[in-house]
């Protein structure tokens, strides 16, 4: 009687534990998406030049670039768009699908391969 119990305990154990430590591509492509919302400005912004992406958590975003010239005029632009992570590639709906490679260095900054060679810092979460 003994030991069927002890076998089926055994059995339990080692079952629990296969399940809990296993963790899923699910929780990893969630972790990074969850990882690039936030407002992200390229480390060469001044106070000349601007370039930022917005990542919100519902995969909406928003492109921002301006420039000031010498004699104080001003071009800026702000463009909505739809992004998905997934696997370390992102994908941007701005005019066009836009696909790049993306990671974070060493310094945590967020470098878009496909978009920039200069990466960009968290400014906001």
């Amino acid at each position: 009687m003994q030991k069927p119990f002890k076998s089926s305990l055994i059995l339990l154990f080692t079952v629990l534990s296969t399940l809990f430590s296993c963790s899923s591509d699910a929780d990893d492509t969630e972790n990074t998406t969850n990882a690039l919302v936030g407002v992200w400005q390229r480390i060469d912004s001044t106070s000349s030049f601007e370039n930022k992406f917005v990542f919100n958590a519902d995969n909406s975003g928003i492109q921002i670039s301006s420039e000031t010239n010498i004699d104080d005029t001003a071009i800026s632009n702000a463009t909505s768009l739809e992004w998905i992570s997934a696997n370390n590639q992102l994908q941007l709906l701005i005019h066009e699908v836009i696909e790049t490679p993306y990671y974070f260095n060493a310094e945590g900054q967020l470098v878009l391969s496909a978009i920039s060679e200069i990466p960009y810092t968290r400014i906001e979460e």
